[in-house]
């Protein structure tokens, strides 16, 4: 009877650091679903800027925001691409995901011009 304080003690050591990474990667999934999900929010602002030809406040813009912005030019459409950075924390899904992981979102505008 001696033993099991000393046995529940160590299953909770052995089970501690598995438990700790598991929090460890939601919490770095959650933050990439949160960043994109701004993200999409942003691109909105972003397109109606570029709509009204405001290209230098978008550019001040994603630059207080930590982001940048990418344009494509086809013949009627422009594809703007926002791309932000974000670091992974978690040690063993820096291995499967690129650190930093960039979240990115792209929209499609007709420019009427």
């Amino acid at each position: 009877m001696k033993n099991r304080r000393g046995q529940a003690l160590v299953e909770f050591i052995i089970v501690l650091p598995v438990l700790m990474f598991s929090i460890m990667g939601v919490v770095d999934f959650g933050n990439i679903i949160y960043e994109k999900y701004r993200l999409e929010n942003e691109i909105d602002y972003i397109a109606d800027l570029y709509l009204q030809g405001k290209e230098n406040d978008i550019l001040s813009y994603a630059a207080r925001k930590k982001m940048t912005v990418h344009y494509h030019q086809t013949e009627e459409m422009v594809t703007i691409d926002l791309e932000k950075r974000v670091s992974i924390v978690t040690p063993g899904l820096s291995q499967i995901l690129e650190n930093p992981y960039f979240v990115k979102v792209s929209r499609v505008i007709y420019d009427e011009e």
